[in-house]
């Protein structure tokens, strides 16, 4: 089966293997992408869990600096690595006193836009898995209907009405339907699973932001 389908697509025009080939290719972006995101977000579960585990045994953050730069550190404990800095810096100054409303209000959008970047960076690349979702099954209807429109000419200039002699263009044609489709199926999978990671990260981290601002406003990250 599957070498009398690559025996058909050899013999395809030039049209139709172009866009077997475009195909193709957003389909290998798409599983690049998944796979690159499905590993990313495996870090930062894990990452993640380890940081929240070592604030629950303790009552801050392992390692002082560490959460800050490690290149594995999650997005929560970014998020608690700038409301350390936050209060550091109200130290250096020689303040003491639990935060003021304005200090509340400084620190909530240090903290938000701190989370906003970390989606923002997550989001990257997620728009290539709606594309191919959209796009592969449009490029593979357009190389069907070219290929029964070029094999139903290609039958008026041979004068015959015999469906045999042009059946070979049309199964070609149809060929370009079942890539757009074998390229989009997977694409939507990937991308409603990356998205519903996204909100799931994007609300653990704005409970997270929420409760790590009430424990500010108390003066201490203890």
């Amino acid at each position: 089966m599957i070498g009398q389908v690559l025996g058909i697509v050899a013999r395809a025009d030039i049209v139709t293997k172009l866009i077997l080939i475009v195909i193709a290719v957003l389909s290998v972006g798409s599983w690049a992408v998944a796979i690159a995101k499905i590993r990313e977000f495996k870090t930062i579960l894990s990452s993640s869990r380890t940081f929240m585990n070592a604030l629950r045994t303790t009552g801050r953050a392992p390692g002082g600096d560490f959460w800050s730069r490690s290149s594995e550190v999650g997005p929560l404990a970014r998020m608690y690595a700038e409301a350390g800095r936050f209060l550091q810096r109200r130290l250096d100054r020689g303040v003491a006193e639990p935060l003021s409303s304005e200090e509340v209000g400084s620190l909530t959008s240090a903290l938000e836009r701190e989370a906003g970047e970390d989606l923002a960076q997550r989001e990257r690349n997620i728009g290539l898995l709606a594309t191919v979702t959209s796009v592969a099954p449009l490029l593979g209807l357009l190389g069907t209907v070219w290929g029964i429109l070029s094999s139903f000419i290609g039958m008026k200039e041979l004068g015959v009405a015999d469906l045999s002699a042009v059946g070979a263009g049309i199964a070609a044609a149809l060929t370009t339907t079942v890539a757009g489709l074998l390229a989009a199926i997977p694409a939507n999978i990937f991308h409603n699973f990356v998205v519903g990671r996204l909100n799931s990260l994007a609300g653990d981290m704005d409970r997270f932001l929420s409760e790590l601002v009430d424990v500010c406003r108390r003066g201490s990250l203890e």
